[in-house]
């Protein structure tokens, strides 16, 4: 039995969507809230070491003079 026959035998009112708080948003094209990013604090410093790592991997360091 789906939850949609389930909630109407009950006789609850249909299941509301959750929407996303468009102030909860950096900028308002961009799918990354503030409260996502509060979950991941360490994102931002992986996100750095991985370009640290390509950078140097790729001869970065070399070619500054």
């Amino acid at each position: 039995m789906g939850e949609a026959k389930r909630r109407e035998e009950l006789g609850l009112p249909p299941r509301q969507k959750n929407e996303l708080n468009k102030s909860d948003r950096y900028l308002s094209w961009l799918p990354i809230t503030k409260s996502r990013i509060r979950k991941y604090p360490y994102m931002g410093v992986a996100t750095m070491a991985l370009g640290a790592i390509i950078f140097l991997v790729s001869g970065g360091a070399n070619r500054i003079n």
